[in-house]
């Protein structure tokens, strides 16, 4: 069992996914609201080897070994990944040994405005950085930062990552109704991205309970709406993938495992992970689609989002 390698998982924008976990769980510069994995318990935009580099580049030699096939190994995880101070390492590494496979980065964008983060990315292929919101009042209602870290900053540093960068940026914009969907917002919004530039605009969703109960989904047609809005500039909104036969796809035995636990007693995602020895990203897969079949609900107690069995 690996401590910081997970998947190869199902992703809705990356297909087969190995993903690679950088820093502690919940360590982050962010404390988003809709945040599937709960709130941030050690805000921090201090960047350092959070975990050792060679024990990362161990666990990638011995899984690649194996010449699995993959779309792309995924710098995303428990945290915000830019943190780690020794990516660059990383991704130079797996360029070297491994240099059939894509690499792809999830980010909040919070460390770009630093030249030295920008740097360290130069040979990932695929950066999926966020933006939220455009206008303060709003981006620290989603995104919650750690101090000294500001919308204006994370616009400028994504125009010097577009100006930089080689390869595909694919923009995320998390929809929050009643936030960041109004007319006004949009439009700060379309603004920076038209400074940004970005090679696509993926317009992304609740996939399962975040951090706060009162997030909740916008509409489909809401969603069709907002990808008008951006025309045009290349948008569209992200829906969970239908994956076909010849493609890994999520083990019934966990998913068995998953509803009998339940049946005992409600659990939240981070008792489950403990208790099944999964990787908190992954194990979200599993509750996302148990959620979308409706064999599980959720239930706010003491702050915390548990999982339920329905009732048929």
């Amino acid at each position: 069992m690996y401590k910081h390698l997970f998947g190869p998982v199902p992703s809705r924008r990356l297909g087969i996914s190995l993903g690679v976990d950088l820093v502690p769980f919940k360590y982050c510069s962010f404390n988003c609201v809709y945040c599937e994995l709960g709130a941030t318990t050690h805000l921090t935009s201090t960047r350092k080897e959070y975990i050792p580099v060679a024990g990362l580049i161990k666990e990638l030699t011995d899984y690649l070994k194996s010449k699995p096939l993959l779309d792309f190994i995924t710098f995303s995880g428990s945290g915000e990944p830019t943190l780690h101070s020794g990516i660059r390492e990383i991704t130079a590494f797996l360029k070297t040994e491994f240099p059939q496979y894509a690499l792809a980065l999830l980010t909040n964008s919070s460390l770009l405005p630093q030249p030295e983060v920008r740097q360290d990315l130069k040979k990932i292929d695929l950066i999926l950085p966020s933006l939220d919101a455009a206008s303060e009042k709003i981006f620290r209602k989603i995104n919650r930062p750690a101090p000294g870290i500001s919308a204006a900053d994370i616009i400028t540093g994504l125009i010097q990552l577009r100006n930089e960068f080689q390869g595909q940026i694919w923009l995320e914009i998390f929809i929050i109704p009643g936030l960041n969907d109004t007319e006004q917002e949009l439009h700060h919004l379309r603004l920076a991205v038209n400074k940004i530039k970005p090679d696509k605009i993926q317009i992304n969703t609740l996939d399962r309970p975040g951090t706060e109960k009162w997030v909740t989904d916008p509409t489909e047609e809401k969603l069709k709406k907002i990808v008008r809005f951006f025309a045009p500039l290349p948008a569209e909104y992200i829906t969970r993938k239908t994956f076909t036969d010849d493609i890994t796809r999520l083990d019934s035995d966990f998913e068995g495992t998953i509803i009998d636990f339940l049946k005992r007693r409600p659990a939240t995602s981070e008792d489950l992970a403990k208790a099944l020895n999964l990787h908190p990203n992954e194990l979200g897969k599993y509750l996302a689609d148990l959620l979308e079949r409706n064999i599980i609900r959720t239930e706010r107690q003491k702050n915390n989002n548990f999982y339920l069995i329905n009732k048929t």
